[in-house]
């Protein structure tokens, strides 16, 4: 395919025709991974929003997100398919906190042509340019402080997990020839449940909990109200020298809690107090992905596979440790052992 036969369509998400254009957007990756039993997709309801179950989609404009970012859409045809799609966006409160002009780009999916690539990844690197960025860096998928980013480049046999990046391995030719470079390596580690629990973790752990004269609660022992203030609290001092870490706005974070609550294991979530303060809590999610397989059949019977996900969260066999933050003034006291211990 040459280049020359590449066309990018670029939309916002405002108007009707952005919304046609962003459910065309969305097909894309049904079409793109059909063939692919490892991949399974978000509800469409993530992205577009369904406001009968009160779910706000990544992409409408009322997500709290677009308080603070800016965003374009990118959709590569090719005699009349579409054969790519990508989004960028400015997320100025990553760059107040960084102070920096960092750009990203995300959502990306494409045929395995370089032109293809090409063309989107200049578009949007044309866009945030105009928009005064510096740098540019992605593959960056929303939710941004939820979303494992970049590209997964090994395991694309592992069990697939919530917001865990999965896609064709082929892209990091794409990218690289694209001419962007690996700036960060992230690691996913998995572990069979220990029991009887490591003689050493259990040791360490006791004398931990006895030298500091720590105090545990779980979820339920506070009012909600305390708990959504106290993870707040913990999650954006513990996490704010992480790389591409970007503050949580107080109304972000309590919406995450709050919509947590559909799946969450609620004796999975506990917090430690050192002297009254609250200085670190864990929680683990279920990896509720295990119940979003497609319904054979009836592959894009989205109402029927978010209430097959609710109905049967409860025979989840796999965790995926979603939360977990220790306060810097409480840091190399060994509580982030204690809290897996």
């Amino acid at each position: 395919m040459n280049a020359t036969k590449v066309q990018i369509v670029s939309f916002d998400n405002q108007t009707k025709e952005d919304k046609k254009l962003l459910k065309k957007f969305v097909d894309f990756h049904w079409q793109h991974y059909k063939d692919d039993p490892q991949y399974v997709p978000l509800l469409d309801y993530e992205y577009l929003g369904f406001k009968l179950i009160g779910m706000t989609g990544f992409f409408e404009p009322r997500n709290l997100f677009f308080k603070h970012a800016e965003m374009k859409f990118f959709l590569a045809m090719s005699n009349g398919n579409i054969v790519g799609r990508c989004n960028a966006f400015v997320n100025e409160n990553h760059n107040k906190h960084w102070n920096d002009k960092v750009g990203f780009w995300g959502q990306f999916e494409s045929i395995d042509d370089q032109d293809v690539a090409n063309a989107l990844i200049e578009a949007a690197s044309a866009w945030l340019i105009s928009k005064g960025m510096k740098a540019i860096r992605g593959p960056q998928n929303l939710p941004v402080n939820e979303a494992t980013p970049g590209i997964m480049t090994e395991g694309f046999d592992s069990r697939p997990v919530m917001y865990y990046q999965y896609n064709k391995p082929y892209y990091e030719k794409l990218i690289r020839n694209a001419g962007f470079e690996q700036i960060k390596r992230v690691l996913s580690w998995e572990v069979s449940p220990m029991n009887p629990m490591v003689d050493r973790l259990e040791r360490v752990a006791k004398k931990v909990i006895n030298r500091f004269d720590l105090k545990f609660e779980n979820w339920g022992d506070r009012p909600l109200a305390e708990r959504k203030q106290e993870m707040f609290e913990i999650y954006n001092d513990a996490w704010s020298d992480n790389f591409g870490f970007v503050p949580f706005t107080r109304e972000e974070f309590y919406s995450i809690v709050d919509d947590m609550q559909l799946v969450m294991e609620k004796g999975l979530f506990f917090f430690i107090y050192i002297k009254g303060e609250p200085a670190a809590f864990f929680g683990g999610v279920p990896n509720i992905v295990e119940k979003m397989v497609p319904i054979r059949g009836c592959r894009r019977c989205e109402l029927l596979r978010a209430a097959k996900m609710l109905l049967t969260k409860g025979s989840v066999k796999g965790y995926r440790l979603g939360y977990l933050g220790v306060k810097k003034k409480f840091r190399r006291m060994g509580l982030d052992g204690v809290m897996l211990y």
